[in-house]
Parts: structure tokens; C-alpha cells; sequence
């Protein structure tokens, strides 16, 4: 399955990312109920009594009230409110962005772990191969008389060794498809494959990404957002200090007997209200509203902080994985060569197989290194794409 499929099928079914996303439904519900503090709300009322005395007649009435009240001014609270509720909306979509993009990074990952891994595996593979291949020549040249027995015992435990490590690497590389099939959803990892992927070569200056950074992450604008919001706090607990103007209309209609009348009534106004002392609960509510606002503004710098690191570890990471390639290439190269040498002067009869096996091992060694740094360069650019808010660019790059 290719590294895109892989990624569409995590975004279709995992269920944090889901989850995330009915945040904006939750707050656009908010959003709703603010703008309905401001709106005209009815309220109904109803009662009925009867009264019986020895020395009166019986007594009975039922009454019932409609009254309809709407703001006209609360200080500033009910717009600071609708505002707060209209930024939370803005705050829900970064998240979910952001959401979706640790989720493609996370599949990004996995997916690259598991192909390091299968290239492992086949390294290791391969070097147990050859050295059950030596195991045989020299088992066979041992029967014949012509090897001691301690080169034989040797070989059978460096074959051994390496059925170890081939077993192991098949077992890193089952769990890596695990990881990558547990963000996909899937239960099973029967049919999940994993193929080989390409990566932007580019590699611009660390300035460049640290600026990316701070203008594309989507948590750090949710970040700036929170901060207008504690602004609208503080705004919506000084409105305690402001006094307060509401519209009201009412109609209520009375019936009483003994000889049962009706008494109709219709009344309207406008009411005021000004708290003028309230021992100091309105001073303490802004006191916390001006705290919590710092307190979201140092959060903003604090993760401000940590992606200038993230980007900076993923940049250096990358740039010696990039190095390493050269180098672990270079020792590839080498190892084959010494291979060859101390396999030739075995044949020939003037080397020992200690040699032999010891370059067989510092192959499989190097071509290990190799497949590390090939993969880190791949994993690394990915990183650093994730710390500049947009891995789901380097899937395309």
C-alpha cells in the first residue's frame, strides 16, 4: 500500500482525529446559545387555588402569565460572549488542522519504520544466507579432512547468530505494520504491505523553517486565538462592574369565582439593574480573568519555544542523516571489498575463517548503517516538515 493510501485511509477512519473534529460542532452549539442570550426569551406561568372556610363561601381562581424580556444592555457581557463563542469556532478548525497533521505524521512514521525495518530484515536475511553457505562449505570440507573442527563449530554459531537477528528483524517489522495499522483503523495486517518512498531533495537554511513555522503551525495560531479570548474574559468580568438594561412585556389573565370573571392585565417596561457592592466578587473575578490571561500568553510562548526546537532538532538530525548516507555508503563498499579478500585467501588456503566471518558480519553491519541513515533522511524530512505545520506537503514532494 503506498504511504498516500495508507495516509487517506488513516484520515477516513481513525478515531481521535474524529473525535477532534466534532469539537467544531460543539462549538458552533456554543456559538448558538450565546447569540440566543441576546435574543427575546418568553416565559409562562400558571396557578390555581381554592379556599373553604365555615364562616365565607368557597373561594376558586386560576391565573396564567406570558412574559417576554430581551436585553438591551448587559455591559458588554453578552457581546464579549458571542465573540469568545465566534473565535472558539476558529480555535476547534486549528485544532482539528493541527489534529491532522500530527496524524499524517504519525502514519509517516510508522510507514517509514516498517520499511526500515523490511530492509533490515532482508540485510539480515541475506548475511544468514551466506554464512549458513560458508557453514556448508566448510562442513563439507570438514568431512572430507581437509577443515579442523573448530572452524566448523564457528561457522555454526555465526549461522546461528544470525538466524537470531533475521528472526528478530522479521519481528520488528510485523509490529512496525501493527503501529501503522493500528492509526489506520484496521484489524488485521494480513494484506498491509509497505512500498519504498521518495522525498524532496532540497535543503534550505534553518532560518527558512523556523519561519515557516511560526507563520503555518496551526497551534500556534489556536495559540493567539486563546489569547483574544481571555481578553473577552476579562472584558465579560468587568461587565460585573456595568449596569445591566432589559426590555420586559407581560399579559396575564385571571379568572375568580363565586360568579366566575375574567381579569385580564398587559404590562411593559424596561427594568435596570446596578450591582453596586458585592463584597468583592466582581474585583476577584477580573483579578483571575487578567491572571488566566497571562497565563495563556506565557503558554503561547512556551510553545512558541518548542517548535522552534522541534524544528531545530529535525534540521540537524536531517542534515547529518544526509551525511551519513555518504559515509555508510562509502563503508558498504569497503566491507564487500574486505569480504572478497579474506574469502579468497580462505579458498586459497592462506587466511582464517575467523576473518572471513568477521567480514561477513561487518557487511551485514554496514549495509545496516546504511538502510539506518537512507530511512532517517526520509524520516527526518518528514520531522521537519511536521515542525513547519505541513507534513502532508512532503507526501507530495
Amino acid at each position: 500500500m503506498p504511504l498516500k493510501q495508507a495516509t487517506q485511509t488513516a484520515l477516513e477512519n481513525n478515531p481521535n482525529l474524529q473525535r477532534t473534529e466534532r469539537e467544531i460542532q460543539i462549538a458552533e452549539n456554543s456559538l448558538k446559545a450565546a447569540r440566543g442570550q441576546k435574543g427575546v426569551s418568553i416565559s409562562a406561568s400558571g396557578s390555581a387555588n381554592a379556599a373553604k372556610a365555615e364562616s365565607t363561601d368557597d373561594s376558586e381562581n386560576v391565573a396564567g402569565r406570558l412574559t417576554s424580556s430581551m436585553p438591551l444592555y448587559s455591559g458588554k457581557k453578552l457581546e464579549s460572549q458571542i465573540d469568545k463563542a465566534e473565535i472558539g469556532i476558529d480555535v476547534a478548525k486549528l485544532d482539528f488542522l493541527q489534529a491532522k497533521d500530527d496524524l499524517i505524521y504519525q502514519v509517516a512514521t510508522a510507514y517509514v519504520d516498517a520499511l526500515e525495518n523490511l530492509a533490515t530484515a532482508k540485510v539480515n536475511l541475506e548475511t544468514e544466507k551466506n554464512l549458513s553457505d560458508h557453514e556448508q562449505n566448510i562442513s563439507e570440507l570438514y568431512d572430507a579432512g581437509a577443515k579442523a573442527k573448530i572452524d566448523l563449530l564457528r561457522a555454526q554459531i555465526e549461522t546461528s547468530n544470525a538466524h537470531q537477528d533475521s528472526a528478530k528483524s522479521h519481528a520488528a517489522y510485523e509490529v512496525s505494520l501493527t503501529n501503522l495499522a493500528t492509526l489506520m483503523s484496521l484489524n488485521s495486517i494480513s494484506n498491509l504491505t509497505v512500498e519504498d518512498v521518495k522525498t524532496y531533495a532540497g535543503f534550505d537554511e534553518l532560518e527558512h523553517y523556523i519561519t515557516l513555522a511560526e507563520n503555518n503551525r496551526a497551534d500556534l495560531k489556536a495559540d493567539a486565538l486563546k489569547i483574544d479570548q481571555s481578553e473577552l474574559d476579562v472584558e465579560i468580568a468587568k461587565s460585573g462592574k456595568r449596569p445591566t438594561i432589559s426590555a420586559n412585556v407581560g399579559t396575564g389573565l385571571g379568572a375568580y369565582s363565586r360568579r366566575w370573571h375574567v381579569e385580564p392585565d398587559i404590562s411593559a417596561g424596561v427594568s435596570a439593574s446596578w450591582n453596586i457592592f458585592d463584597s468583592g466578587i466582581t474585583r476577584s473575578e477580573i483579578d483571575s480573568a487578567n491572571v488566566e490571561l497571562e497565563r495563556t500568553k506565557l503558554n503561547m510562548q512556551n510553545d512558541l519555544n518548542s517548535v522552534h526546537e522541534e524544528v531545530i532538532t529535525a534540521y540537524k538530525n536531517l542534515k547529518i542523516a544526509l551525511m551519513r548516507i555518504k559515509s555508510t555508503q562509502r563503508a558498504v563498499e569497503l566491507a564487500e571489498e574486505e569480504r572478497f579478500i579474506a574469502t579468497e585467501k580462505y579458498r586459497a588456503g592462506e587466511g582464517i575463517l575467523l576473518d572471513v566471518l568477521d567480514a561477513e558480519v561487518a557487511l551485514a553491519t554496514a549495509k545496516k548503517n546504511n538502510v539506518s541513515a537512507i530511512y532517517d533522511v526520509t524520516r527526518y524530512r518528514f520531522a521537519l516538515a511536521h515542525a513547519t505545520g505541513n507534513t502532508l506537503a512532503a507526501l507530495y514532494n
